[in-house]
């Protein structure tokens, strides 16, 4: 039966922003990185890196860049299998792993693996939970943030810019996550018909 890891991402932020969802275990960390992205609504304009947790310089995966990274090595995400890192229940210390996108805004993300699976269907990934809202994109890192919960919640800016904020969030809410809605634009499913998440049987 196809193999799949259990993932379970948390933007680190004042509010738990999270996302689980499974992934094939034939994935590579670029497979993971595009997972994410469309997990949490990001859009792909900036650079990534995967990494032991607090060290900027135990590089697991990227975008190879010798211009920006001349003295240390970023492996390429595309080359690196999931499963060179991830290995099961059985984990090696750390059990988790940090992702970091867009180096100006530095949103770091906890990546954990929760668990392996087996079901009777092949796809590449499914989403199964998650909640809050992410930031929107180019806002400012976690100060950002807060900014624009405090525009949503309190009807206050501390740039006193609050009708441009509005204007730009739109119906953003810090609150909100339709992961039904969300499902439709990650799913890769294979054709015929899907297993529920009731089913999942660890190995």
């Amino acid at each position: 039966m196809p193999r799949y890891f259990d993932f379970e991402v948390t933007l680190v932020l004042p509010r738990r922003v999270w996302r689980r969802f499974l992934i094939h275990k034939a994935a590579t960390f670029a497979d993971l990185h595009l997972a994410i992205q469309d997990a949490f609504g990001w859009q792909n304009h900036h650079l990534f890196e995967f990494r032991h947790p607090g060290d900027r310089n135990k590089v697991i995966a990227g975008i190879p860049d010798m211009d920006e990274y001349e003295d240390r090595k970023v492996p390429d995400a595309k080359k690196i299998p999931l499963k060179s890192h991830f290995w099961g229940l059985g984990l090696q210390p750390p059990s988790w792993y940090e992702y970091e996108y867009d180096f100006g805004d530095s949103w770091l993300h906890e990546v954990k693996l929760r668990n392996e699976v087996s079901l009777p269907e092949t796809f590449k990934r499914r989403l199964l939970d998650g909640e809050r809202a992410a930031p929107m994109e180019d806002s400012g890192g976690e100060g950002g943030y807060e900014r624009m919960v405090s525009v949503v919640e309190k009807g206050e800016d501390p740039w006193d810019e609050l009708e441009h904020v509005r204007s730009w969030l739109g119906d953003w809410n810090p609150e909100r996550f339709e992961v039904e809605a969300a499902r439709a634009g990650f799913d890769r499913p294979a054709a015929g018909k899907p297993t529920r998440i009731g089913s999942l049987r660890v190995q």
